[in-house]
């Protein structure tokens, strides 16, 4: 950006961003400003909330695994004394 006389203007990112949020607020959309850095404590109990779910969720499809293994070995097993009887 550049003033009347085709100068630079100092800080001029500042003032095309304070120009392009008046256009966004002219036109009623709200703008959402989204800062980098660290994340908020709220967002980081969110997150191992999930990871807790997931693991816990991994440990009951191992469990289940097991279940299922030990009914079908039941099975072959209950089948097998059948055979041989």
């Amino acid at each position: 950006m550049r003033d009347k006389e085709g100068n630079r203007l100092q800080n001029a990112h500042l003032l095309g961003f304070f120009r392009r949020i008046c256009k966004l607020l002219f036109y009623n959309i709200k703008p959402v400003f989204v800062f980098d850095g660290g994340s908020p404590e709220l967002k980081r109990l969110t997150l191992n909330e999930r990871r807790k779910r997931r693991t816990g969720n991994a440990n009951n499809i191992q469990k289940t695994a097991e279940k299922l293994l030990s009914a079908q070995l039941r099975l072959n097993a209950i089948q097998d004394s059948k055979d041989s009887v």
